[in-house]
């Protein structure tokens, strides 16, 4: 073995050494929230304030510090291939065997189970460590990493990821289903986990009661008649309407009547609906459900009137619907 082969050799060991640093604050990063990050900042801690503002676009720097991860490993395999093409005699069999096997094994062990653990074991530190570095090279080789991201989706059947399938919701997905397969989580947690994930892409008028299933009352009946369609029907929330069910005009709350029969009783036979309705809070049929949630929670409403693109009553939707 010449002094050339011993170079290429060590050359070799230094860039898994990097690939392998490089895998362990990928896993750092991925791993730490931003609250934590937020509480080592306000500590004081060194490179918290930095990991802070990377966290807040934590899927552009995974992709560059996976990318850099592949140039490393890729090169010291590349170098164990050409060593190997020098040092052992002319037999193409053990020429190409030999450096698969060698690399497999490294980039099992260096490359993959230790760094990754200890990404995960070291969160807090590593990712703080690896803050500075990621930024630099988020500069350096962000531009590329996108295009080669672009390049990707472009080839690929189907809907592609603008940020990559490296740091996605696809894949938190299956850390979900493998936490529950290892007994980590509960089934029943499991499938909530994946109900949050579904609200981001569920439109209203997939949860919504559609409006041939809607129980409402006309806004001159009385409040003894809607205390008892409230009773009979099992809601505590019904529309008034109008004229028709287009003309939705409030929402009468049992809670409502209830107390109003409580204090007055001869309310109840003497007063009409329409005297205790409170406004109609109404949304497209096209709304986002995670947006519908925080708005009603904002506002404190617990039942919206879905109206679709005519302005027509589509059908309702309560906030336990979307929960």
């Amino acid at each position: 073995m010449s002094g050339t082969d011993i170079g290429l050799l060590a050359s070799a060991v230094v860039l898994v050494v990097v690939a392998g640093w490089f895998v362990s604050a990928e896993a750092a990063i991925g791993r730490i929230s931003r609250s934590r990050a937020e509480e080592m900042a306000q500590a004081g801690e060194r490179g918290a304030t930095r990991l802070v503002e990377l966290l807040a676009d934590r899927a552009r720097y995974v992709n560059v510090l996976l990318f850099c991860h592949q140039i490393a490993s890729v090169a010291a395999t590349v170098l164990v291939t050409v060593v190997c093409l020098d040092v052992i005699p002319d037999d193409p069999w053990w020429q190409i065997f030999i450096p698969i096997l060698a690399m497999v094994a490294v980039g099992f062990i260096a490359l993959g189970v230790a760094p990754r653990t200890l990404g995960v074991q070291r969160a807090d530190t590593i990712a703080r460590r690896a803050a500075g570095v990621a930024r630099l090279l988020a500069i350096v080789l962000g531009p590329l990493t996108q295009a080669l991201i672009h390049i990707g989706n472009a080839v690929t059947p189907g809907k592609g990821y603008r940020e990559g399938p490296f740091a996605t919701q696809a894949e938190l997905r299956e850390w979900v289903d493998l936490a529950e397969a290892s007994d980590l989580i509960e089934d029943d947690e499991r499938q909530m986990i994946h109900s949050v994930f579904e609200l981001g892409d569920t439109l209203v008028r997939e949860l919504m009661v559609p409006r041939t299933e809607m129980v409402f009352i006309e806004r001159h009946k009385t409040l003894r008649q809607g205390l008892s369609l409230a009773l009979r029907s099992g809601y505590s929330r019904i529309p008034a309407i109008g004229e028709n069910v287009d003309d939705v005009v409030g929402i009468l709350y049992l809670k409502d009547v209830a107390r109003r029969v409580y204090e007055h009783r001869d309310a109840e036979q003497t007063e009409q609906v329409e005297s205790l309705l409170r406004p109609a809070y109404l949304v497209p049929d096209t709304k986002r459900a995670d947006e519908l949630l925080r708005e009603m929670q904002s506002a404190r409403v617990h039942v919206a009137i879905v109206v679709d693109e005519y302005g027509g009553t589509a059908g309702l939707v309560t906030i336990e619907d979307v929960v």
